[in-house]
């Protein structure tokens, strides 16, 4: 198991006085295993689990899993399976083939036993266990409830969030490239815009850029005109004009990790108000990305860019938030809000924001991604951050 992920789960596991810590959700089955499986994409509630322990780790899936835990050389102490499906082999079957073989010789009957067995051969049945709720439907936690009884089962799912908010500089890197390629799709768009592109036309545009790099697209937020005051909408037919805004908030998928951006463009010169409020959301942003060091909560954060972005041309400027941390899901935590006492640590990524939406007008946003490092805040994004000018 990777050295980083260890280290932070058994934190948790000494924090909070647990033998042993249930991953359910893909975000931290992945980062108690590295499996990412297309039964938990297809199917949702799929009863998939990942256990950590001070001795070992362990994976139960179902039996067509098996194949895909297989093919990707996952490195569990424990693999058990549940369920029925239908494999057939050659002879030789081929080291995947013999795996799922091996494997599949006992099937469980239910995803409940196949846990209680892995636990038991990891050392830890009737222990102390942390049991991510992410993805646990009531009747599975009932039937965990029954057959775990000797256990006692602590809701876990922020537990693993705690683990996952300090990266890795591999996590990092990931994190890195897919800012890199969703800035890449940003100007791929940059490239086409002009009179009479609509949304759907950006967003083909964004996306195309985004497969061509080899990630996966997950949300994209391309608004024009007045609709740039859409915080999250699908694309629509709205037509590109002279003078409007165009407001991009998106992201996408590298190896698992994510990136969520935003830049602010506009068709032909820019109205004082259009390049006044802009300025001004930059001002809060680079405000807030200047105050990022280790030790600082991220509550102060949040007032020091409220506060720029007043200052700089927005006076009554309102927001809940102006960042977040990112990793395997959209928002890690902390989040830049008011009451977080979390203080930043090294390792920590954030995507830091201060969006502007005004309805009947338009909507103005900036956002990057920030790596908190010893001495202070490295950006990852590169792209410029100025009001782009097109056309």
């Amino acid at each position: 198991m990777d050295p980083h992920r260890r280290a932070r789960l058994l934190g948790v596991l000494e924090a909070e006085g647990l033998d042993a810590l249930v991953a359910t959700t893909p975000e931290n089955l992945y980062y108690v295993t590295g499996f990412r499986s297309v039964s938990h994409a297809i199917f949702r509630g799929a009863e998939l689990y990942g256990v950590f322990t001070r001795g070992g780790t362990g994976l139960v899936v179902p039996l067509i899993d098996t194949a895909g835990v297989a093919a990707d050389r996952i490195a569990c102490d424990r693999v058990a399976c549940y369920g029925k499906f239908f494999f057939e082999y050659a002879d030789p079957a081929g080291e995947a083939g013999e795996k799922v073989r091996r494997w599949t010789r006992a099937p469980a009957a239910s995803a409940a036993d196949a846990l209680a067995g892995v636990l038991a051969d990891l050392g830890v049945a009737g222990r102390r266990l942390g049991l991510d709720e992410g993805n646990v439907f009531g009747p599975a936690w009932t039937r965990l409830g029954e057959r775990l009884a000797a256990a006692r089962l602590v809701p876990a799912y922020q537990l693993f969030r705690r683990a996952r908010m300090v990266k890795s500089p591999a996590e990092v890197a990931r994190l890195e490239r897919a800012a890199r390629i969703a800035e890449a799709g940003i100007a791929a768009v940059l490239a086409m815009l002009a009179p009479g592109v609509t949304e759907r036309d950006a967003v083909r545009a964004y996306e195309s850029e985004v497969v061509r790099q080899g990630a996966s697209p997950y949300f994209s937020v391309i608004t024009l005109g007045e609709r740039a005051a859409l915080a999250d909408v699908y694309p629509g037919d709205r037509a590109l004009r002279p003078g409007d805004l165009v407001r991009f908030d998106l992201g996408c998928v590298w190896e698992g990790y994510r990136s969520d951006i935003s830049r602010t463009a506009v068709l032909g010169a820019p109205s004082d108000k259009q390049a006044r409020y802009y300025a001004a959301a930059l001002a809060g942003e680079r405000a807030a990305i200047e105050a990022m060091k280790p030790g600082v909560p991220a509550s102060r954060l949040f007032d020091v860019a409220v506060r720029a972005t007043r200052a700089a041309g927005i006076p009554h400027y309102q927001r809940h938030h102006v960042g977040h941390g990112i990793g395997l899901e959209p928002y890690d935590p902390p989040t830049l809000a008011p009451g977080s006492d979390t203080v930043l640590e090294p390792g920590m990524v954030f995507c830091v924001e201060t969006p502007y939406y005004e309805h009947g007008w338009g909507g103005v946003q900036v956002e990057d991604a920030v790596e908190v490092t010893a001495a202070g805040a490295r950006m990852l994004t590169r792209s410029s951050r100025e009001l782009q000018i097109v056309g």
